[in-house]
């Protein structure tokens, strides 16, 4: 049986970070962030609270029988703050407890994680250690440390493309000033000693059950170049090493984070919680400035599909207007606005940032229960409301199906639900696309579509003999019938 798949996975690759660690965690972990632990009893709804303590699990009270959105979202508010605050100096993940959230001019936590092309290093290369940033870089740069931001890829578009439910990569995004948004992934401590110390960033290694620790976080981030924004002010906004597609040379912009996506392991829900964060002003909304990132508020609709494939044009396009198909939930509304509220008496540009969606696994403490709609909040019957980031999942907002969870879930028993090493692990998955076109094999090879066969036709020669393990195939089919489920459910 042939079948055929993208040169990467196409929901949102998203990386389980970490924020700190929960009590009794030892080793290497001990000098991850720490994480405050639930009171008991927990009280009977939650307090907003700025600090660069992440909770370590969802606050619940006992017996709570209702919906437990509220909780959800002040879990995803803590992990915000945490990822947001200043890191400190020297120590890689970690928040300086003696910075205010307010300090500028200072890497943050999360932009202090191990980048994805740190740990997948061409060749198979080992990553270098978690303080240290050794090995190739995107930019080939002589001197890079922790305290850069790299928003490049070994392939000069692999950092462009945005991933969607259909049968290939649905392009890229395109902003208001005709920039691309750039993605971001990166990885905690947590996560990356796990992936080290296991070599989960070799092929050979990913054919068996694995599952991450408890307070491994993984985290996407969408930034924009900031040439023309109206109003950098509403923007956190940093220097980062852009790539520029004509030369290939790297040099230093000004970017602005418009989408912060949140994946985080814990106790009670081990299939993790997945958080996803928004600048205000990407779409005209009623707490939105104009002119909008992402919206020129012309009346033009917005696509039904992403009308740039991948890899994108070279010269940047014409933008195209992008809305929220789903409002986002009414109870999350409110959280965003006391936390809003406590961010703006700080003055800090975080006020002007809010969260779109908690999505989590319903049962509580049950790791044999997948992620399908079925088991989730949001989920089958519960998708009303929004459960999709507009910078990094523009064309997913429909069904639940196309959903983080539901996407994700393929890949969990291999690698706990982590597409980005099922895709990048060595030989990356393009490599293995290119030499199953090249060869012409089936049944443990995967077939390249014609149009990037001249793309990734070098990428691996034929005569190289790869066998790609089972159980990934059996999970790129069950990838390719999801795809196509939720291709033919949008169209009804």
């Amino acid at each position: 049986m042939r079948i055929s798949i993208v040169s990467t996975a196409t929901c949102t690759l998203l990386l389980p970070i970490s924020i700190g660690l929960v009590a009794g965690l030892t080793g290497s972990q001990a000098h991850a962030q720490a994480l405050e632990q639930c009171p008991s009893p927990a009280p009977a709804s939650p307090k907003a609270v700025i600090s660069e303590k992440a909770l370590a699990d969802v606050c619940i009270p006992t017996g709570f029988h209702s919906l437990p959105i509220d909780f959800f979202d002040d879990y995803s508010w803590r992990a915000f703050l945490g990822l947001v605050w200043p890191a400190k100096p020297g120590e890689r993940g970690m928040p300086d407890a003696s910075a205010k959230l307010s300090d500028s001019g200072r890497p943050l936590v999360f932009e202090t994680f191990k980048s994805d092309w740190e740990i997948f290093q061409p060749d198979g290369a080992a990553p270098a250690a978690w303080n240290t940033v050794g090995g190739a870089n995107p930019c080939k740069l002589a001197g890079v440390s922790s305290d850069d931001l790299v928003l490049a890829a070994f392939s000069k578009f692999n950092n462009l493309g945005q991933a969607g439910f259909t049968p290939r990569l649905v392009g890229p995004l395109v902003a208001q000033n005709r920039t691309y948004v750039r993605f971001q992934t990166a990885f905690n401590k947590t996560e990356f000693d796990q992936i080290d110390h296991d070599k989960l960033y070799l092929r050979d290694n990913l054919k068996g059950t694995m599952t991450f620790q408890p307070g491994a976080i993984d985290i996407k981030a969408a930034w924009i170049d900031m040439t023309g924004i109206a109003h950098p002010e509403r923007f956190y906004t940093r220097a980062a090493y852009l790539i520029d597609l004509a030369t290939e040379a790297c040099s230093k912009s000004k970017v602005g984070l418009v989408g912060l996506h949140i994946v985080q392991k814990t106790p009670s829900r081990p299939q993790w919680i997945w958080s996803s964060f928004e600048q205000v002003d990407n779409i005209v909304e009623s707490d939105s400035q104009a002119p909008a990132t992402f919206n020129a508020d012309n009346n033009e609709p917005m696509p039904d599909e992403n009308p740039y494939g991948f890899p994108p044009p070279v010269q940047v396009p014409a933008a195209f207007n992008v809305d929220r198909l789903k409002p986002i939930h009414e109870n999350t509304v409110r959280t965003n606005e006391i936390y809003r509220k406590l961010l703006a008496e700080v003055g800090v540009p975080w006020q002007f940032y809010k969260l779109v969606v908690t999505q989590w696994p319903i049962p509580v403490a049950s790791p044999a229960v997948d992620g399908n709609p079925n088991n989730t909040f949001p989920g089958k019957g519960l998708d009303q409301s929004a459960f999709a980031n507009l910078t990094m999942e523009t064309f997913d907002q429909k069904k639940t199906i196309s959903g983080c969870m539901n996407c994700h879930n393929v890949t969990r028993k291999t690698t706990d639900f982590l597409w980005s090493l099922n895709t990048r692990a060595f030989p990356p998955i393009q490599a293995v696309t290119a030499h199953a076109a090249l060869a012409e094999k089936s049944v443990t090879t995967l077939a390249l579509p014609n149009t990037q066969l001249k793309n990734w036709a070098q990428v691996l020669p034929a005569n190289e003999s790869f066998q790609l393990p089972a159980a990934q195939l059996s999970e790129f089919q069950a990838l390719k019938e999801l795809m196509e489920a939720a291709q033919s459910q949008s169209a009804e």
